[in-house]
């Protein structure tokens, strides 16, 4: 294991079923970054979708994901939707939250660190973030080290607003 991979795995235990980030290969080749508070589906044990060669299995942890919210008998969030929509034209998104820790909701999210978080931003360097959701932005307020971007959470923002933040990074 790499020295992330070792810090990450004192951090969150294997198997976990936190769900530290989520992209497809490679974190340190993920420019922008969505951020949100916490996950509200884990998707399975995060470490059965993570090879130190080949980084990240996106498409394996999707098809989890998705049937784990069948199970429910849900279907995409509203977020993962408006996700979905900004992955289709922005590429090399890495998804994560200010916490590792799924729960539905804010209020009922189990005692949370934010180590895995602080891990992957000191060990990877985000151009863009994009933080959804006031409890986001406001934790990452003092960021310096790249473009902040802070918007509504995504559950409850318009497709408009992803669409104005895909042009905005278009343009830049």
């Amino acid at each position: 294991m790499t020295d992330f991979e070792t810090a990450l795995a004192a951090i969150i235990g294997k198997p976990s079923t936190q769900r530290p980030f989520v992209c497809t290969g490679h974190p340190s080749a993920c420019p922008v970054w969505v951020v949100g508070y916490n996950a509200a589906t884990t998707g399975g044990d995060w470490w059965r979708f993570w090879s130190s060669e080949r980084g990240f299995d996106y498409a394996s942890w999707r098809k989890d994901y998705d049937a784990e919210r069948a199970a429910r008998g849900k279907g995409a969030s509203a977020t993962r939707l408006r996700i979905d929509r900004f992955k289709a034209s922005v590429h090399n998104v890495l998804e994560t939250n200010i916490f590792a820790t799924p729960s539905t909701r804010m209020a009922n999210m189990p005692a949370s660190s934010t180590e895995a978080f602080d891990l992957l931003m000191t060990t990877f360097s985000p151009r863009v973030i994009i933080a959804h959701g006031v409890a986001s932005a406001n934790h990452l307020a003092g960021w310096t080290d790249g473009e902040l971007i802070a918007c509504p959470h995504l559950s409850r923002a318009g497709y408009a607003i992803v669409d104005e933040i895909v042009e905005k990074l278009r343009n830049r």
